[in-house]
């Protein structure tokens, strides 16, 4: 059986929260030598960098990325987590708002609306917008 690939970055939208939860979700998932520092990065964007096991990942936050949505990207392999739902799973034990992530890839003869969303109910997916 192929070992599965990890994911080349994570993307996920958390609804209904604010944003500084969010970074400082980021600021103790990510331990930082010193704290992290958000730049703007266009019209209610941020962006920073983290250190994990020797690397750096980029980070964007973007507020209301769709109507009641923070969208997150981690651009680099290099994440604690294998692929989008591992990391939704994770967020949304320690912040409990609802996650979603793309319930497959962006390939070519995927579903691009449907996700995938874990909230209090427990997960499913979804098609969104929908």
């Amino acid at each position: 059986m192929p070992t599965p690939q990890k994911s080349p970055d994570i993307e996920i939208y958390v609804q209904s929260i604010d944003t500084s939860a969010v970074q400082a979700w980021l600021g103790q998932r990510f331990p930082q030598k010193t704290p992290l520092a958000w730049r703007p990065a266009g019209k209610r964007q941020w962006r920073s960098k983290l250190d994990h096991d020797g690397h750096t990942i980029p980070v964007l936050v973007i507020e209301e990325a769709s109507h009641g949505f923070i969208s997150i990207w981690f651009d680099s392999l290099h994440t604690p987590w294998a692929d989008d739902k591992e990391c939704a799973r994770e967020l949304f034990v320690a912040l409990g708002c609802p996650v979603r992530a793309t319930a497959g890839s962006w390939h070519e003869g995927d579903d691009p609306d449907l996700w995938w969303e874990i909230n209090q109910t427990g997960e499913h997916e979804l098609h969104w917008p929908g």
